[in-house]
């Protein structure tokens, strides 16, 4: 929901300003910056908590200073809980629970954050990440110059990069060697996964006088968000794309005549001549050449453009659902299913987060993900194989624990891609193969217009679980 940028260098103040530019679409509603001799730290904010002054950063709190990305839900409990300044910004609370607990302050904190903080007149920089990796946040050198900063697009020359691990580390501003101080410990939970999930999807949506949207393909996980949504805002707007014959269109009149749902906007699928720019934009947007990252990441480009046009900021989408609960397989208990799951996980932040959230910030909307609540995780990490498959679905325990709240046809529907449930994975396949060339490699030369880094590196263009997949893709699932 916004964009940092700490510079640690002889120049870092003269270029702070220009990689904030480059940030603009994270944070198109306020800018500030905080320099101290060669230590340069800008913040572009998405207001959406704490609109105006009250919610400007970079924060102060005694002799700390740092900036954060992203939303603590349990804000106002901490508050209470530690007798601390209550503010009407979430992500105040951040500076002063690192002040009294260090490190592990991560423990206490319920939300989706990257962030920045550091003391006065040390060098030395403290990074946050939350527990899936949903707000990125990279460290490398330009110039000769360390940088910290959400996406890498920040900086035209790149000596090297790599991204910030999960939890609290430490960074040497002179040296760049970052150290791991903090790990998340897993949640456990002893709730059922129907109340944890209405929990998660109530604490994501945004105030009642702020509009909220929801990304709706008629699949089961996108539509148990609409569901629940539908239960708590009477006034949310659903965006859906896909021409009337696309699966996802069919999927989703089903959904809409069940829950009732009002202000439903379906968007058709772009004319063929827009097709060249919009796979160049979001290959830019994406820092991508996977074809699978562009594909779907087209899809969401989309439907996020719709919703900043809409004058909506917090769209709520099913995301992890899959990479949880056993969505893209159909294993047997023989089969490494727990390996495959635990990499998918681990990958999510490099694929499906990336995509989801680059693709929905070009557009200035901040994407809010229920399934990677803490809780929910939690409880998909006590699952055992036959709550994950049978011989005939996946999602067991999702299908068996929502039975009832969805009709039956979308309850069991089979996993289809976004892409291809949209039908915009078509219009691209057919672009991009139309020289007789693969699609990697029609990607990869845009991909060069926009990025002077090395293409080799694994960032720019792998899904490790399914690359083998990806580069045999058609237009529609084998």
């Amino acid at each position: 929901m916004c964009g940092i940028v700490l510079l640690y260098g002889p120049r870092s103040g003269i270029r702070l300003a220009e990689c904030l530019n480059r940030l603009q679409h994270r944070g198109p509603d306020d800018r500030e910056t905080w320099i101290e001799g060669d230590l340069a730290l800008g913040f572009s904010r998405l207001a959406i908590n704490g609109v105006g002054p009250t919610g400007r950063q970079p924060h102060r709190y005694s002799d700390l200073v740092g900036v954060i990305n992203g939303e603590i839900y349990n804000n106002r409990a901490l508050v209470q809980e530690y007798d601390l300044t209550a503010s009407a910004s979430d992500t105040n609370v951040v500076l002063p629970l690192f002040d009294l607990h260090g490190p592990r302050m991560i423990d206490q904190l319920d939300g989706f954050y990257s962030g920045v903080l550091f003391r006065l007149g040390n060098r030395e920089a403290i990074c946050l990440r939350d527990h899936i990796g949903k707000k990125p946040l990279f460290i490398g050198r330009s110039q000769g110059e360390l940088f910290i900063v959400s996406e890498l697009k920040t900086l035209e020359d790149i000596d090297w990069f790599e991204p910030l691990p999960l939890g609290t580390s430490m960074v040497d501003l002179e040296t760049g060697q970052v150290t791991q101080l903090a790990k998340h410990l897993p949640l456990q939970v002893q709730q059922g996964l129907v109340h944890i999930f209405e929990n998660a999807v109530r604490k994501r949506m945004p105030r009642s006088d702020q509009p909220v949207g929801v990304f709706l393909s008629g699949g089961l996980d996108s539509s148990l968000i609409a569901s629940f949504v539908s239960r708590l805002r009477d006034d949310a707007t659903y965006f859906t794309l896909g021409d009337a014959d696309s699966p996802d269109r069919q999927a989703v009149e089903t959904v809409v005549t069940a829950l009732r749902l009002k202000d439903v906007r379906i968007l058709p699928l772009p004319s063929p001549e827009l097709i060249p720019e919009l796979v160049k934009s979001v290959v830019y947007a994406t820092e991508s050449f996977n074809p699978s990252i562009v594909s779907n990441g087209l899809a969401t480009y989309l439907l996020a453009k719709a919703a900043h046009e809409a004058g909506i900021k917090v769209v709520l989408t099913g995301e992890g659902a899959d990479e949880l609960f056993g969505g893209y397989h159909l294993f047997c208990e023989e089969d490494p299913w727990r390996e495959v799951r635990s990499r998918l996980i681990e990958d999510m932040q490099f694929t499906e987060l990336r995509r989801l959230d680059m693709s929905c910030m070009a557009h200035s909307v901040e994407a809010r993900c229920p399934f990677l609540d803490p809780g929910v995780h939690g409880f998909s990490d006590s699952l055992e194989f036959h709550e994950m498959y049978d011989s005939e679905e996946n999602k067991v325990s999702l299908r068996r624990c929502f039975e009832g709240v969805l009709p039956p046809s979308v309850l069991h529907r089979r996993k289809t891609s976004f892409d291809v449930g949209s039908g915009i994975r078509g219009q691209i396949v057919q672009y991009l193969r139309r020289n007789g060339r693969s699609e990697r490699e029609e990607l990869r030369d845009m991909w060069r217009e926009f990025f002077p880094h090395d293409a080799s590196a694994p960032y720019f263009h792998a899904y490790p679980v399914f690359d083998t997949v990806i580069d045999r893709r058609g237009a529609t699932h084998r």
